[in-house]
């Protein structure tokens, strides 16, 4: 189920649905934003406020690999393409390959981290980066 969250944090941010993007955070969640990090759903609030005009971004799912999370918890990566284009006419004005990492608590985004290098978000999905300072046991 909380695959769920990670597909509507995705769809609710390119559709500037800003309540339900709201609606898919844990109260503590951190987003590791490029400009800092922004903590609690009210800043998380903010950095998806996005105004209009000019170049905007949509993401596009590719692929999305899940750990754990059948118990609402564990770790989600999704393998992502953000499509830049001009908002004015809708032309296309560039495209990136990134991957987004989350964790989830209660089915709910705890945590966002992006990853230009997908292989860094793999190592890092995979428990290699060490940032959260605690590593799962995962019995394999």
């Amino acid at each position: 189920m909380s695959h769920d969250s990670v597909r509507e944090f995705i769809r609710s941010f390119n559709e500037r649905d800003l309540d339900a993007f709201v609606a898919t955070l844990d109260p503590e969640v951190e987003l590791h934003a490029a400009r800092g990090l922004r903590r609690g759903p009210e800043a998380a609030r903010t950095w998806a406020t996005r105004p209009p005009g000019g170049v905007q971004q949509t993401i596009e799912l590719e692929q999305l690999y899940e750990d754990d999370t059948e118990s609402g918890g564990g770790r989600a990566l999704a393998l992502i393409r953000r499509a830049w284009h001009w908002e004015e006419d809708g032309s296309a004005a560039g495209e990136d390959e990134m991957a987004w990492l989350f964790e989830l608590h209660r089915q709910r985004i705890r945590s966002w981290r992006p990853f230009d290098d997908r292989e860094a978000a793999w190592q890092a999905y995979h428990g290699g980066d060490g940032s959260s300072g605690r590593r799962e046991s995962r019995g394999d």
